[in-house]
C-alpha cells in the first residue's frame, strides 16, 4: 500500500541493479553543513558560484528555502544523500524569455554533490531518478533545464534519458543548452530500457504550487 509522508520513496529496478531514492525538502539546520561542503568543491564551484564564505551562504540558502517560486531538495541514493535538486516555476524566471512556454513546465536545476557519484554509471541513475520524481510529484508535462555548455556529464545523460536540446542560450551568469524532456519522451525511453519504478511514498503535500 502507497504511504504518504513527507518524504517521497521509491524503487528503481534496471536489469539486476535495484536503486532505492528518497527526496525530501531542504532542512536548514540539517543540510546547511553539507550543502555548503557541496558548493565548495571543485566540479561544483565553477558551475553554481556559490563557493562563498559561510555568512553569505546561509543567507542563501535561507533565500533559497523560503522562496515561493521554486521548491528544493536533497535526494538519497540507496541511503546516502547524493544530490541537491531545484523545482522552480518558469513563468517567474527569466527562462520564460528563452523559450515557448507551455502549460505544465517545469524548470529544474541539479547538482550532484560527491565527486565520487559523478560518473555515466551513477550520474544517469540519480538523475533518473531526480526526473521521475518531478513528473510524479508536480504532474507536468515538460521539464526545463538549461545546464552550462561546459557540462559534458549532465548534458548527455539528460539527452539519453529523453530530453532534447532545442538551443544554446545566453543567460545572465552562463551560455547555457536549453533541454525540453517531454513527459511522453521520458516515458518512452524508461520503457524501451525496461526500466521498472516502484513508488513506496509519496510526499504529503507541495509547498508550492509551480506548474
Amino acid at each position: 500500500m502507497l504511504k504518504m509522508k513527507n518524504e517521497a520513496e521509491f524503487i528503481v529496478t534496471d536489469g539486476e541493479a535495484v536503486e532505492c531514492f528518497t527526496f525530501r525538502l531542504v532542512d536548514y539546520d540539517q543540510d546547511s553543513d553539507m550543502l555548503y561542503e557541496w558548493m565548495h568543491q571543485e566540479h561544483i564551484a565553477p558551475f553554481w558560484k556559490l563557493d562563498l564564505p559561510r555568512p553569505e551562504f546561509q543567507t542563501w540558502l535561507h533565500k533559497s528555502i523560503e522562496a515561493e517560486h521554486k521548491d528544493v531538495y536533497i535526494g538519497t541514493f540507496n541511503g546516502t544523500p547524493v544530490c541537491y535538486l531545484i523545482a522552480y516555476s518558469v513563468h517567474d524566471d527569466p527562462i520564460r524569455e528563452y523559450y515557448n512556454v507551455q502549460k505544465g513546465d517545469l524548470g529544474m536545476h541539479l547538482l550532484i554533490g560527491s565527486r565520487s557519484f559523478l560518473n555515466k554509471e551513477d550520474g544517469l541513475s540519480i538523475i533518473r531518478a531526480m526526473i521521475i520524481f518531478l513528473f510524479d510529484q508536480y504532474g507536468a508535462n515538460r521539464i526545463i533545464g538549461e545546464p552550462d555548455i561546459r557540462n559534458r556529464i549532465v548534458i548527455p545523460i539528460l539527452k539519453k534519458l529523453g530530453g532534447k536540446v532545442v538551443g544554446r542560450i545566453d543567460l545572465q551568469q552562463k551560455k547555457a543548452s536549453l533541454i525540453i524532456g517531454e513527459r511522453q519522451a521520458v516515458e518512452e525511453k524508461l520503457k524501451e530500457n525496461n526500466i521498472q519504478v516502484e513508488m513506496v511514498n509519496r510526499m504529503t503535500e507541495l509547498r508550492n504550487e509551480l506548474v
